[in-house]
Parts: C-alpha cells; structure tokens; sequence
C-alpha cells in the first residue's frame, strides 16, 4: 500500500525520470539504469530530452508571469541510490519547467523574486512505500497521460498498458478500471503493440520497424477483414499467415532501389490501412495492391469500379429480402402507385432476363458458324 504525505522540496532535491515514457517512441531511446538516475550527465540527457518539446517554453513563459501555482502537484517517491533526492513520478515537464527558470537566473537573467519563491519550495506530493508499488506508479501516469487531459501519443499509452498487463499481471479488465478505458480499447492497444514488436522481433524487416508505426497497427488489428487477411492469432497476439504478412511490411516501409532515390511506402498512415477492408475483398484490388508497379489509389480506384459492377447484385438482393418479408397487411395495404412499381419491376426483370437469352443465342450461334 502507496502512502502519500505532503511536502515542501527545493528543486534541487528531485530528479527527472530518464525512462519517462514521453522519450519511448523514438528509435534511439536507451533505457537508463535508476542506480544512476543522480547522475548529472543523466539527467542532463533528460532535460534536454524534454526542452525539445515545443510546448515547454509556454509552460516556462507562464510560470515566469505567474509564478508556480500547484494546482496539481508534483508527485516523487524516495530515491534509494543518493540521499535527499526524489525521483518525479509524475510532473516531469513542470520540473524541467523551473530547471530552465533556474538556468536562466543563474545566467543573469532577471527573475521576479515572487516567481523565485514558487519554484524554491516546491510542494510536492510524496509516495511513500516499503517497496515500490508499480501498480500505484502506473496508474497514476495512466490516469494522467492514457485517458487524461496530458495524453501520451498512441505508443506511449499502450506501452504502459502492456506493462501492467504482462509485467504487473493485471487483467484487461482491472486495468480498464485503472486507467478509465473500456475494456475493448485496453485489449486493442494492447494488440497492436504486441503486433509491432512482432515486426520488431522480424528477421528481414525487423531493422525497418518504426514505433511511429504504431496508428499503422493500432488499425490493423482494429478491423476483422486485416486480421482475418493477415492470420491474427487471438491466444498469441501474433499474425500467422507469414506470406501476406510480408507483403503488409513491404506496404508500410519505403523501399531503397541500387539505382534511385528512396520510395516513400505505399501504405503511410492509419486512413489507408482503413481502405484495406474494402480492398481485400476484392481479389482484383487485393493483386493491384501488392503489386510494386501499381500505387496504392490504383488498388483504391479497382476496388470501387468492382464495387460499382456488382452493385446491382447487392440492390436486387436487398429488394428480394424486402419483398419476401412482406405480411399480409403489407399486401392489403397497397396503392395503385405500389402496385405500378411492383409491376415495373417485373416488367424491367423480364426484360433483363430476354435481353440475356438473346445475347447468348447470338454468342451460341456465332460459335456455330465458326
């Protein structure tokens, strides 16, 4: 059990978390180990890491106007490798906030001494435990950044999910309850990060896995005509059908030809895996589409002129299943005008039908004559 108690830190006691998953979706983070968190070249990384976010400077610019108002705390737990520090749980962006003021002041910038007060005695919220309490940390940074108003960007979100799934053996279910999801939105990012660590784990495409690739999964395993394409398996949380997965890389990673500049990919964002469940049932559209010479509008543009062929196929059968469904009362009920229309109908059928013998008369007798 978490106890949480209030206090007033400077600044300076408390260290920024170089595994923030707010750095996780980029292909050169590298963990850090917490035995060296103190560290200044660490946690120098880290805020810069984190002065890379274009919307520090406005959280930097309102603290200098307003000072630190701690609305919502910071929230730290005891740091066990250097004495008096506090590793921030939850506030990093604010802290990093009042490093750059501090920075600035000691640079000779001048400094409302109201706003130096706010950021000298900080209050901050203190998780106090015998042992670390994962579950606690990581439902207070998914309740904030997973279903809150500070979201994390799709990786993020669902690589917390995934540890309190298979690392702190949650189920769907409790974590949904945690982090104020549905239980069907845990299972699918859930999903969908296990299918890019799949490509990850991949032996020829695995060097070309992005995790920007994540919305590419995330509406993979969204829709059952991919799923069913790709051979998900539910029990393993992998794609089984090795060939048409192959292609599925290929689709969303750029090509380099010997001889030319590199090719973007032909599926690059989460709208075009979309138009696959209308592509892939479309033999036609389905073999322009992994075909290398042919775009990716093209596989489009097939797909509805085979829509539009067979449309009338699907409008009759509509119409057939309404007629059959009609009730005595229906029949009872009808106008002059229903009646005409009924009697179109069978005219332009019978129509369509003597058309069909003719032409094939015609086709049988010219093979005749041949």
């Amino acid at each position: 059990m978490t106890d949480l108690r209030s206090e007033t830190v400077n600044p300076n006691s408390l260290l920024l978390d170089p595994n923030n998953y707010r750095f996780q979706d980029t292909d050169t983070f590298v963990y850090a180990a917490e035995d060296r968190f103190h560290e200044e070249s660490v946690q120098r990384r880290a805020y810069q890491r984190l002065r890379q976010d274009d919307s520090l400077l406005s959280l930097k610019n309102s603290i200098m106007r307003n000072g630190y108002i701690p609305v919502e705390r910071i929230v730290v737990r005891p740091y066990e490798h250097s004495e008096d520090k506090y590793l921030v749980i939850e506030g990093n962006r604010r802290l990093a906030a009042i490093k750059w003021i501090l920075e600035d002041c000691e640079a000779g910038v001048r400094i409302d001494e109201t706003v130096q007060q706010s950021i000298l005695d900080l209050p901050v919220i203190i998780a106090e435990q015998e042992a670390p309490d994962e579950i606690f940390r990581a439902s207070l940074m998914g309740i904030r950044h997973v279903s809150g108003t500070k979201e994390w960007g799709g990786y993020q979100r669902s690589k917390l999910i995934v540890k309190m799934r298979d690392d702190l053996r949650l189920d769907s279910a409790e974590v949904a309850e945690r982090l104020g999801l549905s239980t069907q939105e845990v299972n699918r990012r859930y999903k969908a990060f296990k299918a890019l660590q799949q490509m990850h784990g991949d032996e020829d495409h695995g060097g070309q896995a992005r995790y920007s690739m994540y919305p590419l999964f995330h509406e993979a395993v969204s829709l059952p005509v991919v799923r069913t394409w790709l051979g998900w398996d539910e029990d393993r949380c992998l794609f089984t059908n090795t060939e048409k997965l192959a292609l599925f890389y290929d689709l969303i990673t750029p090509t380099e030809p010997e001889d030319g500049d590199t090719v973007d990919p032909k599926i690059a964002t989460k709208d075009q895996v979309r138009e696959l469940r209308i592509i892939l049932t479309k033999p036609e559209a389905e073999r322009v589409l992994v075909d290398p010479m042919r775009s990716f509008q093209d596989a489009i543009d097939v797909s509805r002129q085979e829509a539009r062929s067979h449309l009338w196929v699907w409008e009759i059968g509509a119409a057939i299943r309404s007629l059959e469904t009609m009730g005595i009362k229906d029949l009872k009920s009808l106008s002059e005008e229903n009646i005409s229309l009924l009697q179109r109908l069978a005219r332009v059928v019978e129509e369509r039908l003597e058309d069909h013998r003719s032409l094939r008369e015609r086709t049988e007798a010219s093979r005749s004559s041949t």
